[in-house]
């Protein structure tokens, strides 16, 4: 390991040094994740890529790759393994190219227009490791691209300051990103205590990958997208609650399971082949062809069988009376508990409803939407959280979910584009929404109480629009119901389908993992966690008042919060490079290119020969007697 990192170090600080000028005016930085930047766009970047992060956190950042006064041609980037207190392995990143969705028509007044970043493509993909078609890329002049860089934080990092460098080449060009991880003194578990429950069609990826809904009758196919899918959720912290695409076969409690254990079983046991060691599903809803007593008896004594009861749950109606007529909901739930007293009732309303209609008594899981929970106007305005609270009381599970009321049910379509208030700042996972809303779900619900989150679906444009690639428009607006791409090979690269992640799942992601951040604090600190969240969020609709700062600020409060109950803070200090001092960044460019430092070696030189010095054994890591690797 340590043969290679110098070997690669070496190698990379000769190329730099051998390349010729610079393009004009091209730049690469870094930008956190809390915007989405369009190629025109000219955004507040830095000369260092910084993020911190738990031990067994997914954290990532953009790169901007500015293409100058000439533009750049075949862009390729990779990077070193990080040095710190321990390594890192470059393994641990995935790097991924964003592609843009042109927003032709916006999901309303305060969404963004013209080409948004959502699709990510992989340089080598995390689910099957096959190299895919994210580099080389060109950049005109004038714009920029975008690259997202994933670190997975490996359970068991020693906390500290860790320093890599990501490397940028195209024809004529090469600039290093120095990057710097700070690695907080505590971790996240693989499986979230935040449970979500995303749909996931039975049709939709055998439709998109295979050109029929149920691949032309390849059930081995079928079954392993299904299962990819579910793997690609599971890294991105988010549970699909519907894997199992044709269900579980059988009447009159004589179902076969066998088919179900197979293709679900391993997310359900935390076997499946995740980056998350051990990750397992939060919410599994039944699935079968008869809502009988006698088959939800043998669904639950399966289940219990095999330990999966707890995570089980009966979608018994979508949004009454859209979705069923009330009375249908005090059928079904007769239904499930004749047969079943372990598996829960899930309606998807507000509590005032409920006991309207005569069914609160009889719905153990309530789910409404989150501008019901805490409204702006109408007869939902103000809050009404505490309906919930004392639901929880009387032993019911409260989860939440947001909807086409987070940018208008009725549509743009050929409208007049009017700014709505009662629109703005919701939590919403439309395309063309700002990346604090696409996050701030989770935030939501723990400020609120509510323990998880139910999403409608995740693949809905695969069966309704003839590209997802070039149009998610739905219930309207972009990306409703859809979080994925179809990653075929002939869009990707590769030789394997796979599903291609969004810029907003990772949004999801991040969320889940503040509600975490919120949760480790609460076991320590109830108090302070609530302050946090009420601060951040004192409404559901706060995120439209909010800026990144103010979200990052605020996380990194809480994991100092949390450091410091376990005898331990985070520090906002990068360590110094070994030997070269720490770089005293002064911006902008010189005559020789690039940014400089107010005295010694120009930033990417100073990074590329600071891990280098690490390697080698620096008069720091011999002081606090370290062991080299």
């Amino acid at each position: 390991m340590r043969k290679a990192f110098f070997s690669s170090i070496v190698a990379a600080s000769a190329a730099l040094l051998a390349l010729p000028a610079l393009a004009t005016g091209s730049q690469v930085s870094a930008l956190h994740t809390l915007l989405k930047i369009r190629p025109e766009d000219d955004p507040p970047t830095e000369p260092v890529a910084r993020i911190a992060g738990a031990a067994n956190e997914m954290e990532g950042f953009q790169v901007v790759i500015r293409g100058g006064d000439s533009g750049l041609r075949n862009v390729t980037a990779h990077v070193t393994e990080l040095v710190g207190p321990t390594t890192i392995d470059d393994s641990n990143f995935v790097l991924y190219r964003q592609e843009y969705m042109e927003i032709r028509e916006r999901s309303d007044a305060n969404a963004m227009q013209g080409r948004v970043p959502d699709a990510l493509i992989p340089d080598v993909d995390p689910l099957v490791g096959e190299k895919r078609n994210a580099f080389p890329f060109d950049v005109p002049p004038g714009e920029n691209r975008l690259l997202w860089v994933d670190l997975h934080i490996p359970p068991g990092t020693a906390p500290g300051v860790y320093e890599g460098v990501l490397q940028v080449e195209a024809e004529g060009f090469a600039e290093a990103l120095p990057i710097e991880v700070e690695v907080f003194p505590f971790e996240l578990p693989s499986t979230p205590t935040y449970t979500t429950a995303f749909g996931f069609g039975w049709s939709a990826t055998g439709i998109a990958h295979c050109g029929e809904a149920w691949c032309h009758g390849d059930e081995e196919r079928y079954d392993r997208l299904r299962q990819l899918y579910a793997i690609a959720a599971l890294d991105n912290r988010v549970s699909l609650s519907s894997v199992a695409g044709p269900g579980v076969q059988g009447s009159g409690g004589n179902l076969d399971f066998s088919r179900f254990d197979r293709v679900v079983g391993p997310l359900l046991d935390g076997t499946a082949s995740t980056r998350l060691s051990g990750a397992r599903l939060t919410s599994v809803q039944t699935w079968m062809a008869e809502r009988s007593p006698e088959n939800y008896a043998a669904w639950e004594a399966h289940f219990r069988e095999r330990g999966w009861l707890d995570r089980t749950f009966d979608y018994t109606c979508d949004e009454p009376p859209l979705g069923c007529g009330f009375d249908e909901i005090a059928q079904r739930q007769a239904n499930l508990h004749a047969g079943s007293s372990a598996i829960p009732s899930l309606v998807t309303s507000s509590v005032q409803r409920l006991q309207e209609h005569g069914v609160y008594e009889s719905t153990d899981l309530i789910v409404p939407v989150v501008n019901f929970v805490n409204g702006k106007s109408g007869d939902y305005a103000g809050d009404h959280s505490a309906l919930y609270a004392q639901a929880r009381k009387e032993g019911k599970t409260t989860w939440i979910y947001s909807s086409c009321m987070s940018h208008g049910c009725g549509g743009t379509v050929g409208g007049e584009y009017e700014v709505d208030h009662d629109l703005s700042g919701w939590p919403s996972l439309v395309i063309d929404h700002s990346a604090l809303r696409n996050r701030a779900m989770p935030w939501v619900a723990y400020r609120f109480g509510f323990t998880g989150e139910l999403y409608w679906e995740t693949v809905w444009a695969y069966t309704t629009q003839s590209d997802p690639w070039r149009s998610q428009w739905d219930f309207t607006g972009n990306g409703d119901g859809t979080l994925f791409y179809p990653g075929r090979v002939d869009r990707i690269g590769g030789q394997t389908d796979i599903p291609v992640e969004s810029v907003r799942l990772k949004h999801v992601r991040d969320g889940v993992e503040d509600y975490e951040y919120l949760k480790i604090l609460e076991a320590v600190d109830p108090k302070a966690a609530r302050e946090f969240a009420t601060r951040l969020f004192p409404n559901a609709w706060s995120a439209e008042a909010l800026t990144p700062e103010q979200l990052l600020e605020t996380r990194r409060a809480i994991a100092n919060r949390i450091a410091g109950a376990g005898g331990g803070n985070p520090s906002r200090s990068p360590l110094p490079i070994p030997g070269l001092g720490k770089p005293t960044w002064t911006g902008g460019g010189t005559d020789e290119g690039g940014c400089a430092t107010a005295s010694g070696p120009s930033p990417a030189l100073a990074w590329l020969l600071g891990p280098l010095a690490v390697a080698l054994g620096s008069p720091r890591r011999k002081a606090r007697g370290e062991a080299r690797r």
